[in-house]
């Protein structure tokens, strides 16, 4: 007997999907990292990786631990920017063609709207494939309003498209407070 999965593919092909997504999250996360530290080396924002909330279950002797998460997720990044103004943002990339509004966790959304109210800027960066974008919050959190649906592709995005050097992705490139170069 062959088990699948809800979604039609094998538990070890849905294990291995789920090692790539991870990976492309971890590459995407270092590009907007070493974007951080172009800008806080420019003085335009000084933006840092909020850490997950866990606790060490244990360690075993090659340093690999057992965690278990301690708090809901919150958004990826949080800082200021040059003008005193608070940043929090999410990151979320797929390799797929659409970006889906329920990525975002309902603890991130509801954190990036309270922010968002209290005037910070908000936004979630997203990757598609190749492409990338600096997405403000309300217009992720009212998909449905601004695009007719719950998910977004790169066409929609392309107002919020942001460059990518190979190396960085530089999520401000559409905000006020960065001197163009």
């Amino acid at each position: 007997m062959r088990i699948r999965s809800s979604w039609g593919g094998t538990p070890k092909l849905k294990s291995v999907q789920g090692a790539v997504s991870n990976a492309r999250g971890r590459e995407f996360e270092s590009w907007i990292d070493e974007a951080c530290q172009l800008y806080k080396d420019r003085g335009i924002a000084y933006i840092e990786k909020t850490p997950e909330p866990f606790h060490c279950l244990k360690k075993d002797k090659r340093g690999r631990a057992v965690v278990q998460f301690i708090h809901h997720a919150q958004p990826d990044y949080k800082g200021v920017l040059l003008n005193g103004q608070a940043i929090i943002f999410e990151a979320k990339c797929t390799g797929k063609d659409r970006i889906l509004q329920d990525v975002l966790t309902d603890n991130q959304s509801e954190m990036l709207g309270a922010y968002q109210r209290l005037g910070a800027y908000t936004a979630v960066c997203v990757g598609i494939r190749d492409n990338y974008f600096f997405v403000p919050f309300h217009i992720f959190e009212h998909m449905k309003e601004f695009f007719g649906r719950k998910y977004a592709t790169v066409e929609d995005l392309k107002p919020w498209a942001v460059r990518f050097n190979g190396a960085a992705v530089y999520f401000l490139d559409n905000a006020a407070v960065v001197p163009k170069e």
